[in-house]
């Protein structure tokens, strides 16, 4: 090899080198800056989408409202949410995603905030509808700003991140609407569920407000970023994106997007029946106390947020991603089918729920890394929007779910262990994606 060759080869070395610490740089700076915003965020749309089921304690009663109705009423919103999942995400791609997402925010905290002043049933379907519709695009939108950002290779650990919010929903969630309903119950003559909704939805307002302010458009857009830093970013996405599918109706031709679709349904049916129904399933092990209910939803989420992160950290450190994914399905199945073995034993079912839980978000983390390893451009703004259609899909079934199963048997654990039958089918559909596509 001649001194020329070498010289060019020492140059292209010191050049990706170069490239490379750039680009370390800017993610510490990118984590650092835009993450904890847009977790804030998917807080709130999480807690404003849930929050109905603390809401049921007291809600329920004041209303009238049967097991049925009510697990009608709380899926529902994933009716209006799954109808307007693909058009939402694909005209979220073309006008922006930092101006759209600031709009959606501000309609679901009015709407959600408006839940406060149903009286019948279909009062309640029609505020639980259209809030569906006003969320639809925020986590698409949410998942494909993210895209803009990191690399495949980094996804598993920030959507670990970003799905914080789900299990902190939970766990600050709980214990705030309890607090909430209890301390302000018949104040000014309305319901501590009332207040509840309408205390809650203001901060989804407020930062919709911030979120423009807050969030640059692209990594060359960051006034914080240095322009070696946005370009060693940009050209590492710019290099990963050439090998992506691009094309919306040529990844709707694929089977890893349906294979992938099939899981999402199965354990969110799950998640949502949980989500929804884990406050009943508490109190039916002996508890009355509402303030009581809410502080022990808290700790099964509280634990996921430990297990789901050191298991996304670990799956990056090794580069094994299949098995990360699907043992902790399995172990959810497991801790489902063993919470229902003593249902009237507080302390050994929050155990097995726990274990349960944990598993469920440790799987939930993982499972969003994967559709921007294989998709990009349109084809992620529609694929990752009907993957996110099945998962709405799951929401309108889970909790009807749970309340059939439940008015049907008699008992609450029958529903939990169909639960972790739907569990179980997940794992085995995870492990039947290619090996190549998890690395």
């Amino acid at each position: 090899m001649n001194s020329g060759n070498t010289a060019a080869l020492d140059a292209t070395a010191a050049e990706a080198a170069a490239c490379d610490a750039a680009a370390h740089t800017a993610y510490a700076k990118v984590t650092r800056r835009i993450v904890p915003f847009i977790v804030l965020c998917y807080f709130f749309s999480y807690l404003d989408r849930v929050n109905v089921g603390f809401a049921k304690l007291q809600m329920q009663q004041a209303l009238g409202l049967s097991d049925v109705v009510y697990g009608v009423g709380a899926g529902i919103f994933f009716w209006g949410y799954m109808l307007c999942q693909v058009p939402s995400s694909l005209l979220i791609y073309r006008l922006g995603m930092r101006r759209c997402m600031a709009a959606i925010m501000i309609l679901w905290g009015l709407v959600s905030a408006a839940t406060m002043l149903v009286t019948t049933p279909m009062e309640f379907y029609a505020a639980r509808f259209l809030l569906g519709v006003t969320e639809a695009g925020f986590f698409p939108a949410a998942v494909m700003y993210l895209n803009k950002w990191y690399p495949a290779d980094r996804q598993s650990r920030i959507m670990s991140l970003l799905f914080l919010a789900m299990p902190l929903g939970m766990v600050l969630g709980g214990p705030v609407s309890g607090a909430l309903m209890a301390g302000t119950h018949d104040l000014h003559g309305l319901d501590g569920w009332q207040w509840m909704f309408l205390i809650e939805a203001l901060p989804a307002v407020l930062l919709g407000l911030l979120l423009l302010r807050m969030l640059p458009e692209s990594p060359r857009e960051a006034r914080w970023l240095s322009a070696e830093e946005a370009e060693a970013v940009s050209a590492l996405l710019d290099r990963e994106n050439a090998r992506k599918s691009t094309r919306f109706l040529t990844a709707l031709r694929s089977p890893v997007l349906w294979t992938l679709m099939a899981i999402c349904l199965l354990f969110n049916i799950g998640n949502y029946g949980l989500v929804f129904w884990l406050p009943t399933i508490i109190q039916s092990t002996g508890l009355q106390s509402t303030l009581e209910i809410a502080l022990l939803t808290a700790i099964p989420y509280a634990v996921a947020c430990v297990v789901m992160n050191r298991n996304a950290a670990h799956a990056e450190r090794t580069g094994e991603r299949r098995w990360h994914c699907a043992v902790p399905m399995f172990v959810a199945a497991g801790g489902m089918w063993a919470s229902t073995l003593a249902p009237h034993n507080t302390a050994i079912a929050m155990c097995f729920l726990t274990i349960g839980i944990s598993g469920l978000m440790a799987t939930l983390a993982m499972f969003w890394g994967l559709p921007g390893r294989v998709l990009a451009g349109t084809a992620a703004a529609g694929g990752i929007a009907m993957i996110n259609s099945a998962a709405s899909l799951a929401g309108l079934i889970g909790p009807i779910l749970m309340g059939g199963v439940k008015q049907w048997s008699g008992s609450i654990s029958v529903a939990v262990l169909v639960l972790a039958a739907l569990m179980l089918a997940a794992a085995l559909l995870i492990l039947a994606i290619p090996r190549r596509l998890m690395a």
